[in-house]
């Protein structure tokens, strides 16, 4: 029988758009039916555009010695840049994800780091 992994994440006020600079808090929960080495919080942010896609974590919080059931508070202070952005050549998208180790099951919540807490669309080229 394979082990079970239920991993989740809440968002304080179910708010998934913020400011640069800004606190995130939320609720990290699970219920494995294994047991864990441990779980990590990654904040990350994946660009994608014509030279391909690329990924970076910008922050790890690490949860140690995590039962088989259990919710943890979290605060993060989100980083400055890059912003979010969604365009037709290029795209940043940031992503918080609660990750089992070492398993590397996975919950995740897509956010929104910008000014004024929305995505910047980038314009299209204009025509030479």
């Amino acid at each position: 029988m394979k082990p079970a992994y239920e991993l989740s994440l809440e968002l304080e006020n179910g708010v998934t758009a913020f400011e640069p600079g800004g606190r995130l808090a939320g609720i990290a929960s699970w219920s494995v039916s294994a047991p864990l080495a441990g779980l990590e919080l990654r904040l990350k942010w994946i660009s994608r555009g014509h030279g391909g896609r690329d990924l970076k974590i910008a922050d790890t919080i690490v949860l140690p010695q995590p039962l088989a059931t259990e919710r943890r508070p979290f605060i993060l202070t989100l980083p400055e840049a890059p912003f979010s952005c969604e365009g037709a050549l290029l795209s940043v998208r940031w992503q918080l994800e609660l990750v089992a180790l070492p398993v590397e099951e996975k919950a995740s919540v897509a956010i929104t780091i910008a000014p004024d807490a929305q995505a910047i669309v980038l314009g299209a080229l204009p025509a030479v």
